[in-house]
């Protein structure tokens, strides 16, 4: 189980702020994608760099402590089995909920799940990437705020697009209006 003070805690460093934010934007990675694909802007030394598998090993450990990724079993062949992992923005949802002055535990799983679902389907990312132009560049923990006040401005037109899909709409009213109205009823 996760605290808000791990939550904030793992992301507050830089490199574990892009793995987390970069596996929200693309979907699930296994540590070897991640080591390929992900590039980050040094401002000590103003310049790009990549880290090792190792680093991002333990960068998703400490991500995966604090609940903030899930790790699935992959089948490699004679390789054996590996991780893949998923980002999930379930810490950030509950800290809306608490800031609230209400309890997360209230809402059910399926509403959470229904949330993570929506989250990362191809078609809701593709309506995030257009309305939400300028968050490519979002990079640090520090802007998190900026992240969520975007989010939070768009937010009719980004859902209002969701419901005008046919396979969207049902995962949306699962999930996400659940969670709205909650936050709005407290029920």
């Amino acid at each position: 189980m996760f605290t808000l003070k791990e939550t904030d805690k793992a992301l507050l460093d830089p490199s574990r702020f892009h793995i987390y934010f970069y596996l929200l934007r693309n979907g699930p990675r296994t540590v070897s994608d991640l080591a390929k694909e992900l590039e980050i802007f040094d401002s000590e030394k103003g310049a790009i760099k990549r880290l090792s598998k190792t680093a991002v090993s333990k960068h998703c450990k400490i991500l995966e402590e604090a609940g903030l990724l899930f790790p699935e079993a992959r089948f490699k062949g004679k390789q054996g089995i590996g991780k893949i992992y998923r980002a999930t923005q379930r810490p950030r949802w509950e800290e809306f909920i608490l800031l609230r002055g209400l309890n997360p535990k209230k809402l059910s799983e399926e509403v959470y799940e229904k949330m993570d679902e929506l989250a990362f389907h191809p078609k809701y990312l593709e309506i995030v990437k257009k309305e939400l132009h300028e968050i490519k560049d979002i990079g640090l923990i520090r802007q998190k705020e900026r992240l969520d006040s975007v989010l939070f401005e768009k937010k009719e037109k980004i859902f209002g697009e969701v419901e005008k899909d046919p396979e969207l709409k049902p995962i949306y009213e699962a999930g996400f209006k659940k969670f709205f109205r909650f936050l709005l009823k407290g029920e």
